[in-house]
């Protein structure tokens, strides 16, 4: 071997040294954002917004409470998207009961994405308890809608 080229040699087995330390690395693991689990629902404690949360948390949901009187005197929709992926709205009102005595209730329900404020279905009916719950859970099965699990992105 040429004097000469013994520097570059030595800098090439450096280097490749260098790269293989890197490349064999383990990767970093994914950020949590855990907002990417939650979902905003509206404070109170009526039965259908019960029954509602409910079947969020069947899904992985993390909820979060808000006050949709104060986030619409605001604007705070972005401070929002920070904390949760989504928002439920809804407004329910009892009308009576159905065969059985089971509640019937007029309601309309929305899950809206916070980040583009774009809805992700609406419900709107007149219907017995268990019926708006299951049009309910159709409308989070239909789009898909279940907490991606922890380290799985958004």
């Amino acid at each position: 071997m040429k004097p000469r080229k013994t520097p570059l040699t030595a800098l090439a087995i450096v280097l490749y040294g260098m790269l293989t330390a890197c490349a064999s690395a383990p990767l970093p693991a994914p950020v949590d954002d855990a907002s990417t689990r939650a979902v905003a629902v509206p404070a109170g404690d009526g039965l259908l917004l019960e029954r509602l949360r409910a079947s969020l948390r069947e899904r992985g949901w993390a909820l979060m409470s808000y006050d949709a009187s104060a986030l619409d005197r605001n604007r705070a929709y972005t401070s929002l998207a920070r904390q949760a992926r989504y928002r439920l709205t809804l407004s329910e009102d009892r009308i009576g009961n159905c065969r059985g005595g089971m509640p019937s209730f007029l309601y309309n329900a929305t899950m809206i994405e916070n980040r583009d404020g774009n809805v992700v279905f609406a419900l709107t009916g007149a219907h017995c308890l268990d019926e708006a719950i299951s049009r309910f859970a159709q409308g989070l099965d239909r789009n898909g809608l279940i907490a991606p699990t922890v380290g799985a992105g958004g």
